[in-house]
């Protein structure tokens, strides 16, 4: 057996900004007001058969080693243009402060499971625009988007993983988290790639030539221009997400969001 608790830098639990998971039943009951930071109570041999832990250990810090453990990434998106800032707490735990409009945290490991995440205004703790619960699936990327209207916030989870990503193409995809834009074409370079995408719908990825594109996106019905963006750049052996964000009563309008997604890097 491995005794993992000799090698030199291994990571923990204890490293991670998100906290541990509860059971399904625990997650419902965990108050909102407390903000506590239980983590979930059960013993990690059970977790880990083969790997040689310490006696009696409870799951309060577990050891994350590169092939064995199972683990999952997940990072937030603020795509609500109503909230301004906000911060963001699991399971009772902060783990993001005044993330601001269209920006994004880093990814972060957690273990699969289940959390509640309550999502408030930044620098209050009451009245959360938002409490889900979730559960994450082991050796998955995920981006938990804040999207909706006022009064009618969610968070939208977009699922992703590992993928064989070939050095002479890109690959791309999209997401529209818009919430008062109207069904929508997609064109890459005046070629039609995508029709009829409506709110909170995720695309396939598609590889596309690397290089600099030209983005059209038409209302599906009349084929007005909603936005264009001239410039376009994607990278070869790359993944991104367009996210379509804003408000159409705004005067900004919408705007769209290319991250580099995990899928690129991020390693399990």
């Amino acid at each position: 057996m491995t005794d993992i608790w000799k090698q030199a830098g291994v990571e923990t639990s204890a490293d991670m900004i998100m906290p541990l998971p509860l059971t399904q039943e625990g997650i419902r009951q965990l108050p909102l007001e407390s903000l506590t930071q239980e983590v979930a109570d059960g013993t990690a041999e059970s977790m880990y058969p083969g790997v040689q832990l310490p006696g009696n250990l409870k799951i309060t810090v577990l050891p994350i080693v590169p092939g064995i453990t199972m683990f999952s990434y997940i990072r937030f998106f603020n795509a609500y243009p109503g909230a301004g800032s906000v911060d963001i707490y699991v399971n009772g735990r902060k783990v993001a402060s005044n993330l601001l409009y269209r920006n994004f945290t880093e990814y972060m490991k957690a273990f699969p499971g289940y959390y509640r995440v309550a999502v408030f205004r930044a620098g209050t703790t009451e009245n959360p625009l938002t409490v889900s619960y979730i559960n994450l699936i082991g050796y998955r990327i995920f981006t938990a988007a804040l999207t909706g209207t006022e009064g009618n916030v969610s968070l939208e989870m977009i699922n992703d993983n590992r993928r064989f990503l070939q050095g002479n193409m890109a690959y791309v995809r999209f997401v529209q988290l818009s919430a008062n834009a109207p069904r929508m074409d997609v064109y890459l370079d005046d070629s039609l790639v995508l029709s009829d995408l409506n709110y909170k719908e995720v695309s396939r990825y598609m590889a596309v030539v690397p290089g600099e594109h030209n983005l059209k996106l038409r209302e599906y019905f009349s084929g007005a221009v909603l936005l264009e963006d001239p410039v376009v750049t994607l990278k070869g052996g790359k993944a991104y997400t367009i996210y379509v964000v804003g408000d159409m009563n705004d005067r900004v309008g919408l705007q769209v969001v290319i991250p580099l997604e995990g899928a690129s890097y991020l390693a399990f």
